[in-house]
């Protein structure tokens, strides 16, 4: 007997003993961690199990056929996030829960293999890999709407600079971070409450109606000292580029959505909780390519400021050691996930990735003509 039934069991004695009347979401997910006692592969999933809807519904459900409905239901959501040994410990509790027993036929219907067999089947590469693509489905909405709104935004930059900032002189990088500065000073001052509410994080980041924040998280950052550096970083990088307004903003909002994106997908699969903005991803891949193409070519690249002549490793080395300050520290009462995980799951490790690629095919390119 698995982990998760024994969970489940335990489950199913507070519901009969009426325990879990009027209990809050939090105070059932510490007895849920609790129960789990040393096993702590659960206890990310069982945070997650412990808010749901369905699974409070599940609980209070009395008749058997409506909480096999709601145990479906359920399992199909979950077999979107987790690993099918995660997710058979889950279905197990959940059974045991409602005092169900066709572990098998729910396992086998939901597509997770049981425990004793899932060692010794090897799926299909093509198999694992559309079982990857499932995963990102949730994701959808707000990627179609953000990849939809950063044409929208390349069209509103260039409109601006053939009206306004060609005639001022104002190269496109001082446009965009007039706009960074401006949207924090006033969702900071003026508008407090939609800092927060267009930040992204897990809940937000799969739920269709919430699909927008894909667009505006990429522009807020959650703390001011996060902005500082950020706004300090591309008047650096990006004060004297040549690129139009409309390359600046596109590539920006697209850089900044695909962080989100494989941030948030890494998040569900380290089963840990964070907030993502900011431009800290297209920092990271900006100082990221300039650096491996000084690299590559064998070249040193750098930049003014003032007086000084700034070489790009300095920077890069300065910008990611902050970040990892920042990021590894477990704030109190905050995140438990190890310390590797919160650095996978933030959007200026994946922004050095996208950066380091991008400079590698550059280079490619330029061997190849």
């Amino acid at each position: 007997m698995g982990i998760g039934r024994e969970i489940g069991e335990q489950v199913r004695q507070w519901v009969e003993s009426g325990e879990l009347i009027n209990l809050p979401p939090q105070a059932l997910v510490n007895r849920l961690i609790d129960a789990a006692g040393p096993s702590r592969r659960l206890h990310g999933p069982l945070q997650d199990l412990g808010r749901q809807p369905l699974f409070l519904q599940l609980l209070q459900q009395q008749q058997p056929a409506r909480a096999h409905a709601t145990l479906q239901a359920l399992t199909s959501e979950l077999t979107e996030t987790y690993s099918p040994l995660v997710l058979t410990e889950l279905v197990q509790l959940m059974e045991a829960a409602i005092g169900s027993a066709s572990t098998k036929q729910t396992t086998a219907h939901s597509g997770a293999l049981p425990v004793g067999n899932s060692m010794s089947i090897t799926p299909h590469f093509f198999v694992k890999s559309w079982r990857l693509a499932r995963t990102l489905r949730p994701l959808a909405p707000g990627l179609a709407l953000g990849a939809g709104t950063s044409l929208v935004f390349a069209w509103v930059g260039l409109e601006l600079n053939r009206l306004v900032f060609d005639q001022l002189g104002w190269s496109a990088g001082v446009v965009l971070l007039l706009l960074l500065v401006s949207a924090h000073l006033i969702t900071t001052w003026l508008v407090k409450p939609w800092r927060t509410a267009g930040l992204l994080d897990r809940a937000s980041a799969v739920d269709p109606r919430k699909a927008w924040r894909w667009v505006t998280a990429p522009w807020l950052h959650a703390s001011n000292k996060e902005a500082l550096l950020n706004a300090v970083m591309l008047a650096v990088v990006l004060f004297n580029t040549p690129l139009p307004l409309r390359e600046v903003m596109l590539r920006y909002s697209l850089t900044g959505l695909i962080c989100l994106a494989l941030s948030v997908q890494t998040s569900r699969w380290c089963h840990i909780k964070q907030v993502w903005g900011g431009a800290s991803g297209v920092v990271a891949s900006l100082l990221s390519m300039d650096f491996m193409l000084s690299l590559l070519h064998w070249q040193k690249q750098g930049f003014e400021m003032g007086p000084l002549q700034i070489p790009v490793w300095v920077l890069l080395w300065s910008w990611v050691t902050i970040q990892i300050t920042w990021t590894i520290p477990r704030q109190r009462g905050g995140n438990p996930a190890r310390p590797w995980h919160r650095v996978l799951s933030s959007c200026w490790f994946w922004g050095l990735a996208i950066g380091a690629s991008w400079g590698i095919a550059i280079s490619l390119l330029g061997l190849a003509k």
